[in-house]
């Protein structure tokens, strides 16, 4: 009985640190602003990235994703992975190197 009391506060404890769903979708909304990817998901497409926020990150780093101004603002909340820069419109760099190896 000790052990299931045991188990039900540390995970009761890891509950009350989530955040809820709709602080989810502010700060991935505030996070597409700042990538300038707003405009290419709808509602209905980050549904998958609520659940993964609401299940992997704290309260604290989507009240700071929320509050997050610019990139480098939102690097330090870690919250969820953050690109180091905007992601390029022709898909440059993504095929190999330049030197073709």
């Amino acid at each position: 009985m000790k052990r299931f009391a045991i188990g039900f506060v540390i995970v009761a404890a890891a509950a009350c640190n989530k955040p809820e769903t709709d602080d989810c979708r502010k700060a991935l909304e505030n996070m597409q602003h700042l990538l300038g990817t707003e405009n290419i998901s709808k509602n209905g497409d980050n549904e998958g990235d609520v659940r993964r926020c609401r299940g992997g990150s704290t309260k604290e780093a989507v009240a700071c994703a929320i509050k997050a101004q610019s990139l480098d603002d939102l690097r330090k909340c870690d919250f969820m992975k953050v690109p180091t820069k905007k992601p390029a419109a022709d898909g440059a760099g993504s095929a190999g190197s330049a030197d073709g190896k």
